[in-house]
């Protein structure tokens, strides 16, 4: 069990790396937490999700890389200059078809200086070309914090009052 240990930590240390990698090692110190592309049709994937501590700053930064093109970044939220508000959690996204569209609302917690915690939410719409983000609308986040359960249906309804306008990376 002594020799397992280190070659654990070097197993861990060279997946962050590798992570850290695929957001740019010129922009990322530590992952924090990573969450995989999930297939969701022949050839839909949702981008990966990565909060992370970025060069230069103490707090965390969330985005989100496309599969397959790692130039295909939507940063979620990062801290200003002086580190606050911040980008505490990303959750797996959740995800909704309508009609033949695919969508994924990726929940982020957002921590102020006073250590409150927000929940906030970023819509995308999914397609074999990559994502598209959906129009900057707060009513999104204040009709998915309003909801007890954030479900595939939930989803549904949030798109079908808002909509989602898809603006290019």
């Amino acid at each position: 069990m002594k020799f397992f240990a280190p070659f654990f930590l070097i197993f861990l240390s060279s997946f962050a790396m590798a992570d850290s990698q695929k957001i740019g090692t010129d922009v990322a110190d530590e992952v924090i937490r990573k969450i995989d592309a999930e297939k969701i049709a022949d050839g839909i994937y949702t981008p990966s999700a990565f909060q992370f501590i970025k060069k230069d700053q103490s707090t965390p930064t969330c985005l989100l890389v496309d599969k397959n093109n790692s130039n295909a970044i939507l940063e979620i939220m990062a801290p200003e200059e002086m580190e606050y508000p911040n980008c505490n959690k990303i959750w797996k996204p959740i995800i909704a078809k309508v009609g033949s569209d695919y969508f994924a609302a990726y929940r982020y917690d957002v921590e102020d200086p006073k250590k409150v915690f927000t929940a906030s939410y970023q819509l995308i719409k999914i397609t074999k070309d990559g994502f598209y983000k959906c129009k900057e609308d707060d009513s999104i986040s204040e009709r998915l914090q309003k909801k007890k359960a954030r479900t595939e249906t939930t989803i549904k309804d949030v798109i079908k009052l808002t909509g989602c306008t898809p603006t290019p990376l």
